[in-house]
């Protein structure tokens, strides 16, 4: 029998109240986001942009110092800053264009889970990955047809679902926690 591991109980129980509090605020969010998905996709669209841009200024900052005179290392932090800008300046766009990467990620989901059914079968589990390339399909070719028209809904919907399941298991991690420390607690005594 293994020796049982010594955890610090201070710190389990504030990283289980952490997490079952971050899991709230995710799904509300993930929840708020289904509600509203335009204004989902555009806030992350913003945040996207933003991101860039402070990725750029410290590529810049590198480049700066290391690649003065190197066109190619001025590059990439100059198209960061570009691309971010653009984004934060006309989300609609950037909502099109991130749209379009989740449709290709999509395409690419389900050639990979119909060629992982295909090498599964007829092991069991097979049917599991062609339902994942069919369900892969079926959405990347539906947020095609509407696209760009649709962007904003779908993607709105997917980051918010994704948010959603997120902010869940987060949740379910934190009670499984406080289970398990209630068990434990109780052998204890």
């Amino acid at each position: 029998m293994e020796p049982k591991e010594r955890r610090n109980p201070d710190f389990v129980k504030a990283f289980e109240r952490s997490i079952l509090i971050v899991g709230a605020i995710i799904v509300a969010i993930g929840l708020l986001g289904m509600i509203l998905p335009h204004i989902m996709a555009v806030t992350m669209t913003v945040f996207l942009g933003i991101i860039m841009i402070a990725s750029g200024v410290f590529f810049g900052y590198y480049s700066f110092h290391f690649h003065t005179k190197s066109f190619i290392g001025w590059f990439k932090p100059v198209i960061l800053v570009i691309v971010g800008f653009v984004m934060i300046t006309n989300p609609k766009a950037g909502v099109a264009a991130v749209t379009l990467l989740i449709t290709l990620y999509l395409f690419m989901d389900a050639y990979a889970g119909f060629g992982l059914a295909h090498a599964r079968y007829p092991r069991q589990g097979w049917g599991w990955f062609l339902l994942n390339g069919i369900l892969s399909l079926f959405l990347a070719v539906l947020m095609l047809i509407g696209w760009p028209a649709t962007s904003p809904l779908f993607l709105g919907l997917y980051i918010s679902i994704s948010l959603l399941f997120d902010g869940l298991s987060l949740l379910m991690l934190g009670m499984k926690l406080k289970e398990h420390e209630q068990e434990e607690s109780g052998e204890e005594l």
